[in-house]
């Protein structure tokens, strides 16, 4: 039976996330050559027009363009990468704290943890990368440290968190994942309930503030002036929709359920990504046997299912879900964890069922931008990846 090291999995680990970075990085810059309403007009809501929805990143970025004469799309092509770079670096270092890392491998080399933006860059390069590099330090920190630091760093987070709903009021349904992550390691007390109690207070005041200024058609042409003004011109897109009210997102979510066929697609999506979670039954069967976890990962997943009732990103927030679960799965239990061999898992079976799983699918983000499974099959994502490297060094080497 073929034996493969820890730490040369390690190394492979290693240079296939270091590839996804390099493509992230340049996929970002190539897509700031478009102005891509969405994928940059995102990060650029700022309160130009007065305090709205989403605006705290964009506000940060005008004022610093204006002060070093930087483009605002450049300076939000610096956020994708320092955001990303944080997300991979530490799940990357909690993926060297698993003792088994087989049962990890589908969801490592799987199409949507580290590769979804590259391949549906429509759907990546969104300020839930904010949220996925918070919570994998947590996570690293979760094994790294002891309960007492863990607490104060958690405290910490709870503190920042208001500016993440400032940048995007999205991220409330997906706070229970931290907590979901440290409710794994933690013992609470009354002292910290209290705590956690009031910081869970501002918290909803903020997000209660960003809900009753949704924005206006006189806020996004303000916003729109204020990038005009610095010689940036971008049309429509996450700016024009802040003028757009929850009727407008249930009737559009209804057409595009009919139009590009959501529930086939959306199903299969869920089905091919739950696949790479088999190995680790065990241990979700362990978190989930906590009723608080289960609670709060459900309250995570109801939200996102309300979410999509007023917003067509179905395959983002799928796709966040997944790499949240992902994420949590990387926390190492405290007692009786399962980290014994499983010959099921031998690398004979292991190596081809990853390359087929890795090439021929992938999660779309929304729309008809791109087919759940490659209608030809001999455009595999290897083969994506490959001409996007020889376009690479084409171009820049």
């Amino acid at each position: 039976m073929v034996n493969i090291s820890k730490s040369f999995q390690i190394f492979l680990i290693l240079i296939f996330i270091s590839i996804a970075f390099l493509l992230t990085l340049i996929t970002s810059f190539e897509i700031n050559k478009i102005n891509h309403e969405f994928v940059i007009g995102d990060w650029l809501i700022n309160y130009q027009g007065g305090f709205v929805r989403r605006g705290l990143i964009g506000e940060l970025i005008l004022r610093f363009s204006k002060l070093s004469k930087i483009n605002p799309g450049i300076i939000t092509s610096y956020f994708h990468i320092f955001f990303y770079f944080l997300f991979f670096l530490f799940t990357f270092l909690s993926i060297c704290q698993q003792k088994n890392l087989k049962k990890y491998i589908l969801l490592i080399f799987s199409p949507f943890v580290f590769y979804f933006q590259i391949f549906d860059y429509l759907g990546g390069f969104r300020k839930e990368i904010i949220f996925f590099s918070v919570l994998s330090f947590l996570v690293w920190s979760l094994n790294r440290f002891k309960n007492e630091i863990n607490d104060k760093i958690f405290i910490g987070i709870l503190i920042f968190f208001p500016l993440l709903l400032l940048s995007h009021e999205m991220f409330i349904i997906f706070l229970p994942y931290l907590f979901a992550a440290y409710y794994l390691k933690a013992d609470f007390n009354k002292k910290l309930f209290i705590k956690f109690f009031v910081l869970l207070i501002l918290i909803g005041i903020v997000f209660f503030l960003s809900v009753i200024n949704p924005g206006n058609e006189i806020v996004s042409s303000k916003i729109f002036k204020s990038l005009n003004d610095l010689e940036y011109t971008i049309n429509g897109g996450a700016i024009s929709w802040l003028a757009k009210d929850t009727e407008f997102g249930v009737s559009t979510v209804k057409e595009y359920y009919y139009k590009y066929n959501y529930l086939k697609k959306y199903s299969l999506a869920t089905i091919l990504s739950i696949l790479a979670f088999i190995p680790l039954r065990k241990k979700f069967n362990r978190i989930f046997s906590n009723k608080f976890i289960s609670f709060f990962v459900l309250c995570a997943i109801g939200g996102s299912i309300l979410l999509s009732f007023v917003a067509v990103d179905w395959g983002r927030f799928l796709y966040i879900n997944v790499v949240c679960l992902f994420l949590i799965s990387l926390i190492r239990l405290k007692k009786g964890e399962d980290d014994t061999e499983n010959k099921i898992y031998n690398w004979f079976f292991i190596i081809p069922l990853t390359i087929i799983y890795f090439s021929f699918w992938q999660i779309p983000a929304c729309c008809e931008f791109v087919p759940l499974i490659n209608e030809d099959y001999n455009v595999t994502n290897i083969h994506k990846l490959i001409k996007f490297l020889i376009s690479f060094s084409n171009n820049y080497l």
